[in-house]
């Protein structure tokens, strides 16, 4: 049996110098989301402890996840970012609830202020690559048309804050999470409401569809990890409890997910299994890197990375025994039977033991 161990590779991220007064201070930087860009990039939104201070958005390899190259400025905290599937066109939200579209071929950001009116703390790419959707804390969603540059759609979702949204892989539709404990339903591209789940009375932090668009997995503030079925009144079951409240989710091309808390910790779910591990401080974001590497963004410490290695379980093999020469063994059978019973008793405490974790 070979049993799959998780350990966290900490790299403090450094910013390059954003103007004459030098690099920021990586004890400050605050890792607020993380994004495929294309190739062996990856697209960072940065904040301060400070919300009303400028953010950045920056751009990092995967081979070194500790520099972080700077492409442009928000002047508030960057909540979330986006990126087109060919890497062409950035997208990214702040606090105040402004957007910047960045041409990565030209370099040059367009700035769109309070688009989104108010705080935005989710943004995600339309399937289209045409449209980036948003929402907002006083519960709206928002529909930006990129070629145009401009509002194409405007829904009042719910009273509550929308605090996440998801596109289903099969382009059919979106998922928003709300302050109220409610996952909202809307068909794409149309953006007309299919229905609602209640998951909690608590806050819905954060979601993300299976591969096979049937189901959600939710991550509330009652510390639970909900995985329910993407139609109107389903009922969700909790398939992990952690310590803290459930800040982002993140689902691997193979089905592996991963979830996070605001204490710092990191729940891998496999069907009835469940791994932790822990980072120094809390997690803010998550995104899977290729096969057994998970990017984490942290509150104080960069980009850290979770890698898997593999180990050997012991194994007993056994082999038939000649009729020719049974009596044989008979007898060695006796003088051995303290032995074999001595190794069965071993093996299955071995077997019985849970995964180890790395420190």
């Amino acid at each position: 049996m070979i049993a799959l161990l998780l350990g966290l590779i900490s790299v403090t991220a450094a910013a390059e110098p954003a103007d004459d007064s030098g690099s920021v201070d990586s004890e400050s930087l605050w890792v607020t989301s993380i994004v495929p860009g294309g190739g062996d990039s990856f697209v960072v939104g940065t904040a301060t402890g400070l919300l009303l201070r400028p953010g950045t958005v920056s751009r990092v390899k995967l081979a070194n996840t500790g520099q972080l190259e700077k492409l442009y400025e928000h002047p508030a905290a960057v909540w979330d970012v986006a990126a087109t599937d060919d890497a062409n066109t950035i997208a990214s939200v702040d606090y105040r609830g402004n957007l910047i579209v960045y041409d990565v071929a030209s370099k040059t950001p367009t700035t769109h202020e309070s688009v989104f009116e108010r705080w935005c703390q989710t943004l995600v790419m339309g399937p289209d690559d045409k449209t980036v959707l948003a929402g907002n804390e006083s519960g709206k969603l928002f529909s930006f048309d990129l070629a145009k540059g401009e509002l194409a759609k405007t829904v009042e979702l719910s009273e509550a804050a929308i605090t996440d949204l998801a596109v289903s892989p099969d382009a059919t539709k979106v998922a928003a999470t709300d302050g109220a404990g409610k996952v909202h339903l809307l068909k794409w591209p149309e953006l007309d409401s299919i229905g609602v789940i209640s998951i909690s009375d608590e806050t819905a932090w954060c979601l993300s569809f299976t591969q096979d668009s049937e189901s959600l997995v939710v991550g509330s503030a009652d510390r639970n990890l909900y995985q329910v079925r993407a139609a109107p009144d389903a009922k969700p079951e909790s398939i992990a409890q952690g310590t803290d409240w459930i800040t982002r989710i993140a689902v691997s091309p193979s089905g592996q997910i991963a979830a996070s808390e605001v204490s710092g910790k990191i729940h891998f779910a496999d069907g009835s299994k469940l791994t932790t591990i822990g980072a120094e401080s809390g997690v803010w974001a998550l995104c899977f890197g290729g096969p057994g590497q998970l990017l984490v963004g942290t509150r104080k410490n960069g980009i850290v990375t979770a890698g898997q290695s593999w180990t050997w379980n012991p194994a007993v093999t056994t082999t038939a025994t000649p009729a020719a020469d049974e009596s044989a063994e008979k007898d060695e059978a006796v003088d051995d039977a303290g032995q074999e019973e001595a190794a069965a008793a071993e093996v299955e405490e071995e077997a019985s033991k849970p995964d180890q974790e790395s420190p």
